[in-house]
């Protein structure tokens, strides 16, 4: 089962339509007990969490694609391919989604996953096959590499991982902002609550936040 990066459910059903949807044993029909039971099961045996009830709508992103994964396991796939299935996530759904395809790998499962993380290449790979502008380099037992050849691979000469350069001196204070609160237009809450900063001459400020679970990204970067 393929589970991609941009999810291809139907916003308006609920978790057990999305699953039923397309099956040959009664559609949109079926006996919702019975789909609800053997989703029950599937998140049991893996961890998962999924309301069969829910609606897509009202569902975060790392739910979205937990129902993606469901829905294949559903239609009784071994193999997975997952398209940069971290690039939505927050680093502790990141860690959700790692035990429960461990558990997937020590049921028989087999799982592919497609992305540049090293990290997580490391942490959750048996084996690793490099490409490099769309031709196959290699393959590699993951115990007997590391990112530094990895990156080597993939780039096709020695790269330099860490990054070295002089001891930052930032100069006086060039832009100074003090409780800052910016009223939202869509929720109760403030957009932007009693923030305080200050920009100085010779630096990079960033400024990030993340919109529920990732789905969209701010991040500003001020030069002083």
């Amino acid at each position: 089962g393929m589970i991609h990066q941009h999810f291809k459910l139907v916003d308006v059903f609920t978790a057990a339509e999305n699953i039923a949807l397309g099956l040959e044993e009664g559609g949109m029909v079926l006996n919702r007990k019975a789909v609800s039971a053997k989703v029950r099961e599937i998140c049991d045996r893996y961890g998962f969490v999924v309301d069969p009830d829910q609606k897509v709508y009202n569902m975060s992103v790392s739910q979205k694609q937990t129902l993606e994964i469901v829905k294949v396991l559903y239609r009784g796939a071994d193999v997975l391919i997952l398209d940069e299935p971290t690039a939505v996530l927050t680093p502790q759904e990141t860690d959700k989604l790692f035990a429960v395809l461990r558990n997937m790998k020590a049921d028989g499962k087999s799982v592919i996953i497609i992305t540049h993380k090293l990290h997580e290449v490391m942490a959750l790979s048996d084996r690793v096959a490099v490409l490099r502008k769309g031709k196959y380099i290699g393959t590699v037992d993951t115990k007997d590499t590391d990112k530094q050849s990895l990156s080597n691979m993939m780039v096709g000469r020695p790269v330099q991982l860490e990054v070295v350069k002089e001891k930052a001196r930032p100069g006086e204070t060039v832009l100074k902002v003090e409780h800052l609160t910016v009223p939202s237009h869509t929720q109760k809450r403030d957009a932007v609550h009693d923030v305080s900063f200050e920009a100085r001459a010779g630096e990079i400020l960033c400024i990030a936040g993340i919109d529920g679970n990732g789905q969209s990204e701010l991040i500003y970067g001020l030069t002083g």
